[in-house]
């Protein structure tokens, strides 16, 4: 006798959306389980003595998916010291507007916008987006 399987509502993704199992005895969910001797993932009742193997796809294999959102403010994170990081490239065409040195360390982000190309002064540590 197979379970009976409800399709949850993963909103705002386009990925197929994870399945919980339930007992056909009981109705409870069904918990995962691994079988370590045959390597296998099933599906376990906690409560009466019944078990099912999990699909063949990986969308049956996945237990629990973590699906984060972040908005534009998390996404975007100058540190205060991206100046001593030796592995960012340097410029000396950038004037600086806070104390007009011309040698600055760039990086690029992520923005609404698309793109955004950052500076931060060696000098004086003033941070910019470039006005492109």
């Amino acid at each position: 006798m197979a379970s009976t399987t409800a399709p949850t509502i993963t909103p705002g993704t386009s990925k197929p959306a994870l399945r919980f199992r339930f007992c056909p005895e009981t109705n409870n969910i069904l918990l995962p389980r691994e079988d370590r001797a045959n390597k296998k993932l099933l599906w376990c009742s906690s409560l009466v003595d019944y078990s099912e193997k999990a699909g063949e796809t990986a969308e049956d294999n996945c237990v629990y998916r973590n699906v984060l959102t972040h908005d534009a403010s998390e996404k975007t994170v100058i540190f205060d010291d991206v100046r001593a990081d030796p592995t960012l490239p340097r410029t000396k065409d950038q004037l600086c507007p806070k104390c007009a040195n011309r040698e600055a360390v760039f990086f690029s982000s992520h923005t609404p916008e698309g793109m955004t190309l950052w500076f931060q002064c060696m000098s004086c540590g003033q941070k910019w987006k470039d006005q492109v």
